[in-house]
């Protein structure tokens, strides 16, 4: 038997009186979008670092300024906490 995607889980259910064995296969479009979600999680927070974090880059990122730095900082951390929340929602599914 050959598997599109990945296994999720596997168990045995009852149906009938019967015991039967269940596998659920996720497909590969689920566990792309998951892994999408993840990395642009996790490269919008180190881009949040970077911008939060005058040390690291020395003022230098594009020549803004201290305030404009923070924004941009700010909402790459939102879009990183929203995009983890989003993929844990989709990993619990």
């Amino acid at each position: 038997m050959k598997w599109q995607g990945e296994i999720k889980t596997v168990g045995t259910e009852i149906d009938d009186g019967k015991v039967k064995d269940v596998v659920v296969v996720e497909s590969g479009e689920e566990v792309v979008s998951r892994r999408t979600t993840l990395t642009l999680s996790v490269a919008s927070f180190f881009g949040s670092m970077m911008f939060w974090s005058q040390n690291i880059t020395g003022n230098a990122v594009l020549e803004f300024e201290s305030a404009s730095a923070n924004w941009v900082g700010a909402v790459l951390f939102v879009l990183a906490m929203t995009g983890f929340l989003v993929y844990v929602q989709k990993r619990k599914e």
